[in-house]
């Protein structure tokens, strides 16, 4: 059995990792929208800094007259404790920066004394995913209540205790290296993405959240217990990398070819990150602070770069691999001799990390899940539509409170919610699965249409009613981000009705794209009747967009009854909600709501 005080220190690891990957979600998130996501430059400079702290933990090992880890440990406290309950936008970016420091400092130490705890980051990791699996993807310091407030003490309390245990009897220093620390920002980005994605692992696989989640948690543990056999050869990076890179590739597939490359992709991905966090090869006298630092700030900017061209360019595959190729790189660099004494011994125990709120949170999923009822969408023949562009939860004040989103249509009562804007897992914009969320908390079907390459950011359609088609499409010109269009067929007591939603590049001279994306949206919609068709088309009345959208015979349904309120934050009219001739608008408006820079433009139709 691993020691008392290898236990605390891996239990310590596992928590400051837990507590580090929520400020860095509420960090970079945050960043996005505050600092304007327009403004990249900006953006990738501020990141930096803050993903480059750990160069200043020599300074405050020195200042602190080498107390680092309790003086990291209560700054990481007061800064998590203060993300709970503070709802400004800039100072949660302070907090936020400031956990994630403490969080990296809090590691130096902590894996420079006893390598063996460095396999508490494999169980942080599966802790976070169990924390977020119970909340419905969300993280906890997005979430409000008791509950929430309850957990985020306790992950405190039981940080104070590992640390101070620590502390008092730190016992026989293990050795290890610096090279390992390289690799922990780019595994930590590879978790963001992919093996520690949920709603990455719901969309490609098709499953439910508990079934997305064990999926994940499984692989987990089947590659912590494959790390021992992995680790006696060579031979085991080999097939350890192969087996990595494969599950990759699959992983990006839909349906059964996904959910073997997730499994595989998430057991390759803990196999190495096991080796890295263990310390090796490198098995000598600890290396010193600054050279651990440097080693743990360059791996963090690695991760940024890589990140910040994969979300600039709307998911990119390549930097997928490029992440893992840095990990399995430094993996084989490291590739031990001989595991450090006692970390069999240690598995069990990190296993049981996983395991233990893994299957709690499974268990509360599939006890507090209800099973959605289709019902008929209207049971007249009027029907109340409504478009909204949710800019994926954030309100005009930059704060993210995505059950805001939820009251805000549930005031207008729709049969038909058409949205834009909408992530299913991106760190840039909470990490959530915002579709399932919002399909559960109200109690709606969903349909899907993504835009970006990985299949987590796009338009999505909520109805009463079960889906009879759907069918997507996405833009083969874009000055921006992806866009597309989702549209489904349902059926209503007059016969079938197809409704779409859609998004248009925004930059505003940006015409000739959203001339050639409307094209190309008209040619995807031609066989679709009746239609409605709704979405921010980044286009004032007036303008060509407009003009040929009124040339292919669809009406402007909210002009039509004088709801032309603006609905951007710039005061212009942006949004709109399109019929055919079929369908006819009764009433409409341009609710003032501000659970996002948009207003919802809300129509209620007559069916033909």
């Amino acid at each position: 059995m691993a020691s008392d005080v290898t236990w605390w220190a891996g239990l310590a690891v596992a928590l400051a990792v837990v507590l580090g990957l929520q400020a860095t979600r509420v960090f970079v998130s945050d960043l996005v929208f505050v600092v304007d996501q327009s403004r990249r430059l900006a953006l990738l400079g501020l990141i930096a800094i803050v993903f480059a702290s750990p160069l200043l933990a020599p300074l405050v090992g020195r200042l602190s007259g080498g107390r680092l880890l309790p003086v990291a440990t209560l700054l990481l406290v007061a800064a998590r404790a203060g993300l709970q309950f503070v709802d400004w936008p800039l100072a949660r970016l302070i907090l936020a920066a400031v956990a994630f420091a403490a969080a990296n400092w809090m590691l130096i130490p902590l894996l420079r004394w006893r390598a063996r705890a460095g396999l508490g980051l494999l169980a942080g990791s599966g802790f976070d995913l169990a924390l977020r699996t119970a909340r419905t993807t969300i993280d906890l310091p997005w979430n409000p209540g008791v509950g929430s407030h309850l957990a985020t003490a306790g992950l405190l309390v039981f940080l104070l205790v590992a640390v101070a245990l620590v502390v008092v009897d730190r016992g026989p220093v293990e050795p290890r290296g610096a090279l390992g620390f390289l690799a922990f920002g780019p595994a930590l980005g590879l978790f963001h993405l992919l093996t520690g994605n949920v709603g990455f692992a719901i969309v490609h696989t098709g499953w439910p959240l508990a079934a997305a989640s064990a999926l994940l948690g499984f692989a987990l543990l089947v590659g912590l217990a494959s790390l021992p056999l992995a680790g006696r050869h060579w031979f085991g990076w080999v097939l350890t990398a192969l087996l990595g890179a494969s599950g990759l590739w699959l992983a990006w597939d839909d349906g059964w070819r996904a959910v073997i490359g997730i499994a595989a992709a998430t057991l390759a991905w803990t196999v190495l990150t096991g080796v890295v966090a263990l310390g090796g090869r490198s098995l000598r006298m600890p290396a010193r602070v600054w050279r651990t630092a440097s080693a743990l700030a360059i791996g963090n900017l690695l991760q940024v770069a890589l990140l910040f061209r994969y979300y600039t360019a709307t998911s990119d595959h390549s930097i997928v691999l490029a992440l893992f190729g840095l990990v399995a790189l430094i993996a084989a660099l490291e590739w031990p001799r001989v595991w450090p004494a006692g970390t069999v011994a240690l598995l069990p125990h990190i296993a049981l990390l996983v395991a233990g709120p893994l299957a709690g949170a499974l268990a509360w999923q599939l006890l507090t899940t209800r099973e959605q009822e289709a019902v008929p969408l209207v049971r007249g023949t009027e029907l109340v539509v409504v478009t909204y562009n949710i800019q994926s939860g954030y309100d005009r004040q930059h704060r993210w409170d995505l059950e805001a989103t939820a009251r805000a249509i549930e005031r207008l009562q729709p049969d038909i919610v058409l949205l834009q804007e909408v992530s299913r897992g991106w760190l840039v914009t909470s990490s959530a699965d915002q579709l399932t969320w919002l399909s559960r908390r109200l109690g709606m079907q969903a349909a899907w249409g993504p835009a970006s390459d990985d299949g987590l950011w796009g338009n999505a359609v909520l109805t009463r009613s079960q889906p009879l088609e759907l069918r997507t499409t996405r833009f083969r010109m874009t000055q921006n981000l992806e866009r597309g269009a989702v549209a489904v067929r349902l059926a209503t007591p007059t016969g079938s009705l197809w409704v779409a939603s859609t998004h248009l590049d925004d930059p505003r001279p940006a015409v000739t794209i959203r001339l050639l994306q409307i094209e190309e949206l008209l040619a995807f919609l031609q066989p679709m009747r009746p239609l409605v068709l709704g979405g921010d088309f980044n286009a004032d009345p007036g303008s060509p967009e407009l003009t040929r959208l009124g040339e292919s015979g669809l009406v402007d349904a909210a002009a039509a009854v004088g709801a032309t309120d603006p609905t951007s934050a710039d005061d212009r009219r942006i949004d709109y909600l399109f019929v055919t001739g079929e369908l006819r608008p009764l009433a409409g408006s341009v609710p003032p709501i501000s659970a996002s820079d948009h207003r919802p433009v809300v129509v209620r139709l007559a069916l033909p």
